[in-house]
């Protein structure tokens, strides 16, 4: 089922076929160099697991993200809740991890602006967050091209990695809705 759609991009309800080519962009050493535990078959079969769980109790998640033009599938992005408590906990997570193949051609961007505009606008967040590794400049780039802030205050050692982890130190950007309303983020 197609939950949102923009000029290239469908973001839908994950479908068997999904399984092959998302493990395929779980075990691309580029996607994975800032995601521990990702790369096996299983767990990417895991993960689209939880994703659908997530789907079916809170009726929003990471949706399959689809090429209109040649219907690809090239990742996914949407809307989670985190599975760890931290001070910014409970909150809900805008996320996406695309194939490296559709890296830099605006994919993420066009997609997360669709995915705000829907969690503001017809499921009433009160706030969005994303986080990542420090160093994931990429997926911080799109975060302020989305409109989502960053306080150095809000980083975080991610509490699902090791101590001595060089991915656990986290940073954490926030939109709240009314900032998104007052036009202080960037609207689809």
């Amino acid at each position: 089922m197609n939950i949102l759609e923009t000029s290239r991009l469908i973001l839908r309800t994950w479908q068997e076929a999904d399984l092959d080519p998302m493990a395929l962009i779980d075990q691309d050493k580029k996607v994975c160099q800032f995601l521990p535990g990702i790369g096996s078959r299983s767990a990417t079969k895991a993960g689209i697991e939880r994703i659908v769980a997530h789907y079916k109790e809170k009726g929003f998640s990471l949706y399959a993200v689809e090429l209109k033009s040649t219907g690809e599938m090239i990742g996914f992005l949407g809307l989670m809740t985190p599975s760890f408590e931290a001070h910014f906990t409970p909150a809900v997570e805008i996320g996406w991890r695309l194939s490296s193949t559709h890296w830099n051609q605006g994919y993420a961007t066009e997609g997360a602006k669709a995915v705000l505009h829907y969690a503001f606008t017809s499921l009433n967040l009160p706030e969005v967050v994303s986080f990542t590794v420090v160093n994931n400049l990429a997926s911080r780039r799109v975060m302020e091209k989305i409109g989502l802030q960053h306080n150095t205050k809000d980083d975080f050692d991610h509490p699902k990695l090791e101590p001595n982890s060089p991915l656990r130190r986290h940073v954490l950007y926030r939109l709240s809705r009314a900032d998104y309303l007052n036009n202080k983020g960037i609207q689809a």
